[in-house]
């Protein structure tokens, strides 16, 4: 287990906006910060999913209205790119800061998170 930990700036002012919460699935050795809001499935029926990717330099507080708006009838899921966010932020030197590694990564979420397309 990770002993990796998020400390935000003025978390008392924007946290209030963003009530959601945090989740993290480790790739690559480090810690990938998403949030997963929807309906649960306990009947077994497969709900469509939202899956929101944001640019550079922003993360995915800029898509917490879309995700209240979609959360009752949609699985929206949003993430912080490495770097970004809530995520962890290596240097440089351990991290390659790429649109290959973004794609790669995400990817990589998607295949954790078992995300499928509609059958």
């Amino acid at each position: 287990m990770s002993t990796f930990s998020v400390k935000t700036k003025n978390e008392a002012l924007w946290r209030p906006l963003y009530p959601f919460e945090s989740r993290y699935v480790e790739i690559d050795g480090f810690q990938y910060h998403y949030v997963d809001e929807g309906p649960t499935e306990p009947d077994g029926v497969e709900r469509p999913t939202l899956l929101m990717s944001h640019g550079n330099p922003t993360w995915s507080f800029i898509f917490r209205d879309v995700i209240k708006a979609f959360r009752g009838k949609y699985r929206t899921i949003a993430v912080d790119h490495i770097g970004c966010g809530l995520s962890e932020k290596p240097s440089i030197r351990k991290y390659p800061y790429s649109l290959d590694r973004r794609a790669e990564d995400l990817r990589k979420l998607v295949e954790k998170l078992d995300l499928r397309t509609s059958r």
